[in-house]
């Protein structure tokens, strides 16, 4: 077990019970998740495939680039999930740091926005993503702000 997860196993003797609970519950979120990136990958692939030579004669189409970056983008914040998760096993921190978790929800918003239909969208949803993306940057800005020394604040 030691050669494959190296990150669960590093100091198990040296672990209370629930430090062990946690690695175990981080190992089972993080082969879920791999798994769930590994099946959207899957899909991505056979999606770009289809929309680009199947389905559509005009590759350019900006509808096209939405759906891709979509299935992409979802891709990318799964896997920056997971790393978390990893860097948890790995003993980087507490169970899940608030930081990462506000760049997950960052990237969650910034690919909402690039899928959105422009001609579809009420412009009240627009201003709510948008004060959601500020409040975000400023919960990201305080929490970087508190985790750093006092000899690196600015």
């Amino acid at each position: 077990m030691k050669k494959w997860f190296p990150e669960l196993m590093d100091q198990w003797s040296q672990l209370s019970g629930y430090q062990r609970f946690e690695r175990l519950v981080s190992l089972v979120l993080t082969v879920a998740i791999g798994c769930v990136v590994l099946v959207a990958l899957y899909y991505l692939i056979m999606h770009v495939i289809e929309l680009l030579f199947v389905q559509t004669r005009d590759p350019f189409d900006y509808r096209v680039f939405q759906a891709v970056f979509d299935m992409i983008l979802t891709v990318l914040i799964a896997m920056e999930f997971n790393n978390s998760i990893v860097r948890t096993m790995e003993g980087r921190g507490g169970f899940i740091q608030v930081e990462i978790v506000v760049l997950i929800a960052i990237m969650a918003l910034v690919r909402k926005f690039m899928v959105m239909d422009m001609e579809t969208i009420d412009p009240l949803m627009i201003i709510a993503l948008a004060t959601a993306v500020l409040a975000l940057g400023l919960s990201y800005w305080l929490v970087r702000r508190g985790s750093q020394h006092p000899d690196e604040k600015r």
